[in-house]
């Protein structure tokens, strides 16, 4: 009987420890796009609408490089429409257990500043790629940051 009871231990212990390792590693998609678009102001001024955006939108910095121009958020959980993966030539949508970061580069020269924002996601499925909303977002909220509190608008448009 304490035989029994060794053995039903030891299969049990074997059970559950063979359980506990990891078989898949999620790896970051290497195919990013990135949303663009030029702003009226300084890469100063796109540095604190940058940190505004993201704080607006409930983002915490991971990283940032104010000489370099880049922003880097931490990991969050992939919502219901921030990405999707492509099964028969169709997006579907939906929580996949997979995370995703922003990337915010500002770059200066040749013109107006422009900022960069892209969405890169650590997963285990393949082919999951960023709808553009939570970078669209960003952008978005940068524009709010620097557009001017009292607009001058006339019959020819607007002018800040």
């Amino acid at each position: 009987m304490k035989k029994l009871i060794a053995i039903i231990c030891v299969v049990l212990v074997c059970a559950v420890a063979a359980c506990s390792k990891p078989l898949i590693d999620g790896r970051i998609a290497k195919n990013v796009r990135y949303h663009t678009r030029d702003y009226a102001a300084n890469p100063n001024q796109l540095y604190y609408a940058a940190r505004w955006a993201l704080e607006e939108n409930g983002y915490a910095v991971a990283k940032e490089d104010l000489p370099q121009g880049t922003v880097i958020t931490t990991w969050q959980p992939v919502t219901s429409d921030s990405h999707y993966m492509k099964v028969f030539d169709r997006k579907d949508y939906g929580v996949t257990g997979s995370y995703y970061q922003l990337k915010i580069y500002i770059m200066s020269g040749g013109g107006r500043p422009k900022v960069r924002v892209g969405a890169p996601v650590k997963t285990i499925v393949a082919n999951m790629m960023s709808s553009g909303v939570e970078e669209k977002k960003i952008l978005d909220g940068i524009g709010n940051y620097l557009r001017s509190a009292n607009p001058n608008l006339t019959n020819l448009g607007i002018t800040e």
